[in-house]
């Protein structure tokens, strides 16, 4: 599907604007709801709230949604009870191309519309407002296997281990993992011939470490790379560990 192209369907008696993005798809929902009962709506039907992560993105979101996005609708991002702006699935806001400076302490959560209004946060539960979702194409395998069975598992369905290579990859894959079965979920890093590679063939140039480093001598049974759903950081693993991984 070419980025400027809509998809128009039905489902559950609502009419929505499908758009194309990176991981999967956004999925415009015109019925009004609350922030909270949007993310639940979100979770339940799709994955969760859309997040927006790049300019690219953020054109992929709004510029093709024509006369639908002159009104304002949820995404995920919000202010938690440490004053973080966050998105709803996991995974710091480090790319906004509007300010929230001056957002009063009521309004913990953004809406957008094309027009970006002055002030986007408001009140997450006085607010009634269409909102986007985000459907993932990553698949969380509920299964818990070796790095290298995980590696094969996705392999066998023509895909890979997912490789995290920006910061939309991580938040895109925080909210798929939402709902695993185990604290870490390998990912497509493997330390080989004295270095981290992604499986897939990407170079590891976006970083992500619990510690902030890139671990230069990992322990010899430490040469795979996890994803903590809590941390959501990067960590080197025992690869004989058996985990929940995803495939993309």
């Amino acid at each position: 599907m070419k980025k400027s192209a809509f998809v128009f369907f039905t489902l559950t008696g609502l009419f929505k604007v499908v758009l194309c993005a990176q991981f999967g798809l956004n999925v415009h929902v015109p019925t009004k709801m609350t922030w909270s009962k949007a993310r639940d709506y979100c979770r339940e039907h799709h994955t969760d709230l859309s997040s927006i992560n790049s300019q690219e993105e953020y054109e992929e979101l709004f510029t093709s949604a024509g006369t639908q996005l002159q009104l304002s609708a949820w995404i995920g991002l919000y202010r938690d009870a440490k004053g973080t702006w966050k998105w709803s699935g996991g995974g710091a806001a480090s790319y906004l191309n509007f300010t929230l400076d001056g957002a009063s302490k009521d309004d913990n959560c953004v809406a957008l519309a094309k027009k970006i209004d002055d002030k986007p946060a408001m009140n997450c539960e006085m607010n009634s407002l269409r909102f986007y979702c985000f459907q993932s194409s990553l698949v969380l395998v509920k299964e818990n296997k070796t790095w290298e069975e995980a590696m094969e598992h996705c392999r066998r369905q023509d895909s890979n281990l997912v490789s995290l290579t920006s910061g939309s990859a991580l938040t895109k894959t925080l909210q798929t993992i939402r709902r695993g079965q185990t604290d870490h979920v390998w990912t497509g890093l493997r330390y080989l011939a004295g270095s981290w590679l992604w499986v897939a063939g990407d170079k590891v140039t976006y970083q992500a470490w619990s510690q902030g480093e890139t671990p230069q001598c990992p322990n010899m049974v430490r040469h795979c790379g996890a994803l903590s759903v809590e941390e959501e950081h990067w960590v080197g693993h025992d690869c004989t560990s058996k985990l929940n991984f995803v495939c993309h």
